[in-house]
């Protein structure tokens, strides 16, 4: 079965993982979702899923501050590197798990969700709706999400999803590294909040971040379950 373009970073994954025994997008989580969570109340109770984890800077982060937290990607790769550390820092592996979130769905609901520089890498109109749809059906009535995408805001453009799997040149640390293409949307706000209101997600902030790590420039929306 052709694998879908999306799942292209799971060969970048293996190529890094492989050659280099380092982390693709490094270990610094990004500080913001912590700020995201205690500005919404989050306590140690609060059922809190990731989707789209990679290497699991952000989960182990939050798991190691006792956060009850789950985290999913559709990469087995990312999820065996994320396990691999978890049993090193004495979390629960179990927390990790592989998903295709537009192929699936979850029995439980959370009060938090949130995903970081994933849905940029969707770019058929289609996967970014089942994208933004899952994680409406999955938060709790009055359940909060956050979502972070690469752009300014302003740009929009995309890649050609049928190159996703196309080795290219990248930079990694000091040096070239020969890696999957992989796929890329930017939207601008407009686009963006159009699709979050198609969703049935209320925008309760929206804002332009230059912390979110790996990213020079991210929008980030801040979204409730619209009942």
């Amino acid at each position: 079965m052709d694998k879908k373009y999306y799942e292209a970073y799971e060969e970048r994954y293996k190529k890094v993982h492989q050659e280099t025994g380092l982390a693709w997008a490094g270990e610094k989580p990004s500080q913001i979702l912590e700020k995201l969570l205690k500005k919404y109340g989050a306590n140690k109770n609060s059922s809190i899923l990731e989707i789209g984890c990679g290497e699991g800077q952000n989960a182990l982060n939050l798991m190691s501050k006792n956060y009850n937290l789950e985290a999913s990607d559709i990469s087995e790769e990312a999820i065996k590197w994320c396990k691999e550390k978890a049993k090193k820092l004495n979390l629960d592996e179990r927390k990790f798990f592989v998903m295709d979130i537009l192929k699936n769905k979850l029995t439980k609901k959370y009060d938090f969700i949130f995903s970081v520089a994933v849905l940029h890498m969707l770019v058929e109109d289609e996967d970014r709706n089942k994208f933004l749809s899952f994680i409406y059906h999955h938060l709790k009535n009055g359940g909060k999400a956050f979502i972070t995408i690469m752009g300014d805001g302003v740009e929009q453009y995309k890649t050609d999803s049928s190159k996703a799997f196309e080795l290219a040149d990248r930079p990694f640390g000091d040096s070239i590294i020969k890696v999957a293409t992989t796929s890329c949307r930017k939207v601008n706000w407009e686009t963006f909040l159009s699709e979050l209101k198609n969703a049935n997600l209320r925008v309760l902030d929206h804002y332009i971040d230059r912390t979110v790590s790996g990213f020079d420039v991210s929008m980030v929306a801040e979204v409730e379950k619209d009942s």
